[in-house]
């Protein structure tokens, strides 16, 4: 019987607030939308008191203030990470403001209301292609980013 990962869910104390955040700041659509439950593409948002009562069978088992404790990330993708940036930093409290990895990708990291890490980067297929056309080869590509020749290859012939 294969068991295979669906998507993590995002505890949350105010959901209206959380998917205001998502779907406003973040541009998320909802795909379900049900009493205490949001489901997006490749994440949920869950109601604290609903995922208590279903879990534990007692609405207050997840205390809001055990949430967000910086151990957990939602992690996003977009081509323009600087335009992003400017919608998204005013939207949430800055954790990071937009930084380089040392693979080279953009990023910056925000809190949602309820406190989780939210990250937002740009794919690493344009991490490849902008450090291309900054005049770098493949093997300093591979190098630079960390990923394999064929990874690469791949990005720079899309």
């Amino acid at each position: 019987m294969p068991i295979r990962f669906h998507s993590p869910c995002v505890f949350v104390a105010d959901l209206e607030r959380a998917r205001a955040f998502y779907e406003d700041v973040l541009g998320q659509s909802p795909t379900l939308v049900l009493d205490g439950y949001v489901t997006y593409p490749g994440f949920s948002l869950w109601r604290a008191d609903t995922a208590g009562r279903h879990i534990f069978d007692d609405a207050l088992a997840i205390a809001p203030g055990r949430l967000g404790r910086d151990n957990f990330e939602l992690y996003f993708e977009t081509e323009d990470v600087a335009a992003a940036f400017e919608t998204v930093a005013a939207g949430g409290e800055l954790v990071t403001a937009m930084r380089v990895q040392p693979w080279g990708q953009r990023c910056f990291r925000v809190r949602d209301p309820e406190g989780h890490i939210v990250e937002v980067a740009e794919p690493m297929e344009v991490v490849v292609r902008r450090l291309a056309a900054s005049g770098m080869d493949e093997a300093a590509i591979v190098a630079a980013t960390m990923m394999p020749p064929g990874l690469v290859r791949a990005a720079l012939s899309s």
